[in-house]
């Protein structure tokens, strides 16, 4: 019986610290300068598994000539250099330009993000307690 018991304990800790657990998602929210920007992180258990980065902004208020010039502008470098701390992670960032709204996506390559900046994401109430400090609005679903 305490083999049993002794085999179960150990296969328990080794599912807890690979990361095996639920899978929830950090959702947040922010909006600077009429620019709404959108963080989502995917865990499963206390590891990483999946993040990326959203950016719309609304056109509305340029003529069809400004919009035509902003769809000649690389979004894509202007998003990464103002998440410098995130800069080398980018990866299929996207634009596109619809309906008078500018959309950029981009995911976040895990492997790519400094070990200083994933401390701050080591788990998913660290990370929703930091963003939203940074001025986030987050939930976890």
């Amino acid at each position: 019986m305490r083999k049993i018991v002794i085999v179960v304990s150990l296969i328990v800790s080794v599912l807890l610290l690979s990361g095996c657990g639920k899978e929830q998602t950090l959702r947040c929210k922010a909006n600077a300068n009429g620019v709404d920007v959108g963080f989502n992180v995917l865990f499963k258990g206390h590891v990483i598994k999946n993040m990326d980065i959203s950016y719309d902004m609304d056109l509305s208020m340029y003529s069809d000539v400004q919009i035509e010039a902003i769809k000649k502008q690389d979004f894509c470098s202007v998003v990464k250099k103002s998440l410098s701390q995130y800069e080398s992670a980018f990866e299929n960032c996207k634009q596109e330009i619809s309906n008078k709204k500018l959309h950029v996506t981009s995911d976040l390559i895990v492997d790519k993000i400094a070990n200083n900046e994933l401390e701050k994401l080591s788990s998913i109430s660290k990370a929703k307690e930091g963003l939203e400090e940074s001025g986030y609005t987050c939930t976890i679903e």
